[in-house]
């Protein structure tokens, strides 16, 4: 019985990382930072990191909401320098948008 809970206990902990990283693919990820740019199906994002910038390459999908200055946009009316907010998710193929909201246009 005792070795039958050793078992128990040490899948237990084993296991435990794997869903971690389950539920962290769920979780919902935010954006801000400058459009770098716009391609067919996805935009890439500069935003910064402590003192450093990354580049954050984001996929888009049909239902992808992108809207802006109080109305719906298409992706291909946002361009370099504008100023973004998107909310993502992890898939296993990387971020993808459920939505993208121009906060200000590129001067």
């Amino acid at each position: 019985m005792r070795h039958l809970a050793g078992v128990v206990a040490l899948t237990a902990v084993l296991l435990a990382p794997a869903a971690a990283l389950s539920a962290q693919r769920e979780l919902p990820y935010t954006y801000q930072g400058t459009v770098h740019a716009v391609k067919a199906g996805s935009v890439d994002i500069i935003t910064g990191v402590g003192e450093a910038l990354r580049l954050v390459h984001i996929r888009t999908q049909p239902a992808t909401a992108v809207f802006g200055e109080g109305a719906s946009l298409a992706l291909g009316d946002l361009h370099a320098g504008d100023v973004v907010r998107a909310d993502c998710r992890m898939t296993a193929t990387g971020l993808v948008a459920d939505r993208i909201e121009l906060k200000r246009r590129a001067p």
